[in-house]
């Protein structure tokens, strides 16, 4: 399939593209930004406050394919990557909700226990170089 092509099915709609813009604006001021603010205070800057409707699974998934896509092509590392997922997966989920990201070696979460991770489900793992959606 043609980058063109590609790119057109990834923003197929109107408010596809301009979530795209936004998100490629926040991976572009993220490098200096995480450079300049401490880590609590970034987390703070990027959390937009839930907008109360119901679970919408479709455009999670949008919302993932897109910020994915924009990190891997602008070069973002995973830090960049989950804070943007942080800011515009909480626009899509009631007011309950919480994202935490974690790492695993060998199966084992580091610097978690089970009971920290009791609340969270899965949404996207990466391995070796390629996100996988849960």
């Amino acid at each position: 399939m043609s980058r063109e092509r590609s790119l057109k099915r990834l923003l197929a709609s109107q408010r596809d593209a301009w979530l795209a813009a936004r998100a490629l604006g926040w991976l572009c001021a993220l490098p200096v930004l995480k450079r300049t603010l401490a880590l609590e205070r970034l987390v703070r800057l990027m959390w937009l406050a839930p907008g109360g409707n119901a679970r919408d699974s479709g455009r999670e998934r949008r919302t993932i394919r897109i910020v994915a896509r924009l990190a891997r092509t602008s070069g973002g590392n995973c830090l960049e990557r989950s804070l943007v997922l942080y800011r515009y997966l909480a626009l899509a989920r009631p007011d309950e909700y919480l994202g935490h990201v974690w790492v695993t070696v060998d199966g084992q979460p580091l610097l978690e226990t089970p009971e920290t991770l009791g609340g969270y489900t899965e949404v996207v793992t990466f391995r070796a170089g390629r996100a996988q959606h849960s």
